[in-house]
């Protein structure tokens, strides 16, 4: 039988056992605190890894690209070199623009052994330019050195750099003095900077190479600025790893990128006649005071150029010791009113429309001609009544080449204008090919003017490549300063092709313009110093240049241009001298400077007599 189990406190039992569950505090749960404790740590956990997620992302993906180069850079080392630029040369094969050698020293300053004051002391006096200019000055030679002293002193007091470069272009013969000082923690990188044999020859057609904005080798001016991208040698980038001292591991190379040179570029022009015309000009523009000038001698059948200068000159290899406006080609980029050499073109095109004839009889040639508030009068105040046009171009009648104008009527005038390219670029392969576009608000007063070539804008390219229409049976051919250029990469030659642009004038009247200039070559007003062996064909222009809204009569652009033989031209050639001061008219300075440059032309280009 079950004993039924029982509970007998003890004497205040209940009453005690009453009072301490009253008074007893609660137990805290242990399953809650553990869950708690739980979700607590995980939060921490997960936002721990939050925010190693988020630092992750940081340096992997958004600095993913710098922190790979800074690792790369602790191992691996680029070294860019480029090509050789390409070279230029005369269609005879003289070399204008080459290239060479020279050195770039540096030091390594955690390598060297003597103190950097007393390498400074030792390298200075070696390294001075001994440049023509100072070499007699001993005062800038002193400058020089002391200036090489300190910056080379300051360079050498930088520990923390492993490689600083001391000095740019170290001759060969610097290189050798200084290799014989055995100091170690020196040495030396050999590049190529441009060298001009010919030193200022062609300057204005060659152009020179500076740095761009990125520090890198650039063309400006020239051939070297319009053919720059062909010229340019393609950079080489080698890459390797390095040790901890920086030393290459030779046996491990990443990558290995091919050198390629840039293209040579060989120029239509001659050596010899560009040496003749250049020494020609410069003897002239001394003669007769001229403040500047310039010549070109184009062949009017293919539009080759066979001499190009300007003066004064500026050495291409020292570009930087020339004013800027020297580094320009005023025959391409100059502007100017070229005055009664314009004439020709104004006959041209009365003659091929019909309106004239070398026999034609002008009937407003009596007196200065009033238009407007303009009087317009003839260069000396003398005039013609009934002159025929072959003596109007011979006398340079102004009022004769208004009344050609009027005849031709604006429209048609300004169509022959354009056909022969005035306004227009010539697209030769330079740099600086400038045009000036025609007013489109004509007035007749800008007709009158401009027949006579004044209050017109043009270049001297412009008016050699016109011109030369004339003497090529009224085809006008784009000048062209390139014979060909010369890939050795692809040992290929591209040849640069005559482009006939169009049929100004027709062969006829083209013919009986060449008449008429030579009419005018014969008994104009340079008739004087005419050739006694050679026809030419010629137009003297001398051309008053506007200051503060008038023309200075005192102050005059003079030119001749013309070409020879007339039956057969083998050249056109433009001569212009600015402000010439033994005489402002072109009869008397830019005319025999032409003939004087022609009668060597004769010469040079075997031209037989024809008179």
């Amino acid at each position: 039988m079950a004993r039924n189990f029982e509970y007998h406190p003890t004497p205040g039992g209940a009453a005690r056992s009453r009072r301490q569950d009253h008074q007893a505090p609660l137990l805290p749960n242990p399953e809650k605190e553990s869950s708690f404790r739980s979700r607590f740590l995980l939060a921490v956990i997960y936002l721990l890894m939050v925010g190693v997620i988020i630092r992750l992302f940081y340096w992997q993906v958004l600095h993913r690209t710098r922190l790979q180069a800074e690792a790369e850079s602790q191992y691996q080392r680029t070294i860019t070199n480029i090509g050789q630029r390409g070279k230029i040369l005369t269609s005879d094969g003289y070399l204008l623009v080459t290239n060479a050698p020279v050195y770039r020293l540096y030091a390594e300053p955690h390598l060297l052994k003597r103190p950097a004051g007393e390498l400074s002391q030792l390298l200075a006096p070696l390294l001075v330019d001994m440049d023509p200019e100072i070499a007699t000055q001993p005062a800038l030679i002193a400058q020089q050195r002391q200036d090489l002293q300190s910056t080379i002193l300051n360079r050498l007091s930088q520990p923390d750099r492993r490689w600083v470069a001391l000095k740019q272009k170290i001759t060969e013969q610097q290189k050798k003095d200084i290799e014989a000082l055995d100091i170690e923690g020196l040495g030396f990188e050999e590049y190529y900077v441009r060298a001009y044999p010919e030193a200022s020859t062609a300057a204005h057609v060659l152009g020179f190479v500076g740095k761009n904005q990125a520090g890198e080798d650039q063309g400006y001016f020239g051939i070297e600025g319009a053919l720059d991208k062909e010229l340019r040698g393609q950079a080489d980038k080698q890459t390797f790893n390095k040790d901890a001292l920086g030393f290459h591991l030779f046996f491990d190379q990443l990558e290995d990128q091919p050198i390629t040179d840039g293209r040579d570029v060989v120029l239509t022009i001659r050596r010899d006649i560009q040496h003749t015309v250049e020494e020609s000009l410069k003897n002239g523009i001394e003669r007769y005071g001229a403040v500047s000038g310039s010549v070109v001698v184009m062949e009017p059948k293919t539009g080759k150029i066979l001499a190009m200068a300007a003066y004064p000159n500026y050495e291409p290899g020292y570009f930087y010791k020339y004013p800027s406006d020297t580094h320009k080609n005023p025959i391409i980029a100059d502007t100017f009113e070229p005055g009664s050499i314009f004439k020709v073109l104004t006959v041209s095109g009365g003659v091929d429309a019909g309106v004239i004839n070398p026999d034609t009889q002008c009937t407003k040639c009596d007196s200065a001609r009033r238009i407007g508030e303009y009087t317009i009068k003839t260069w000396n105040d003398v005039y013609n009544p009934n002159i025929t046009m072959s003596d109007a171009l011979a006398k340079s009648d102004n009022t004769a080449m208004i009344f050609v104008a009027e005849l031709l009527g604006q429209e048609k005038f300004i169509d022959y204008i354009k056909s022969f390219g005035i306004g227009d670029p010539t697209h030769i392969e330079l740099q600086e090919d400038t045009s000036t576009p025609f007013r489109k608000d004509w007035k007749f007063i800008d007709l009158a003017t401009s027949s006579f070539g004044q209050g017109i804008a043009t270049t001297g390219m412009q008016m050699v490549k016109a011109v030369g229409a004339v003497a090529n049976d009224g085809k006008l051919m784009r000048p062209t300063i390139i014979e060909k250029v010369i890939d050795h990469q692809k040992n290929t030659e591209i040849p640069v092709e005559a482009v006939e642009e169009r049929q100004v004038i027709t062969p006829t009247t083209a013919q009986t313009v060449a008449t008429m200039m030579e009419y005018a070559a014969q008994h104009g007003e340079a008739q004087w110093i005419r050739s006694k062996t050679h026809s030419v064909a010629g137009k003297t222009g001398t051309a008053q240049i506007p200051v503060e809204g008038h023309y200075d009569p005192d102050r005059t652009i003079a030119s001749f241009i013309g070409f020879s033989p007339v039956e057969d031209p083998k050249f056109v050639m433009l001569v212009i001298l600015r402000e010439p001061k033994s005489s402002i008219w072109a009869a008397e300075t830019a005319a025999p400077l032409w003939y004087n440059i022609a009668n060597k032309l004769y010469l040079l280009l075997n031209i037989p007599a024809d008179r």
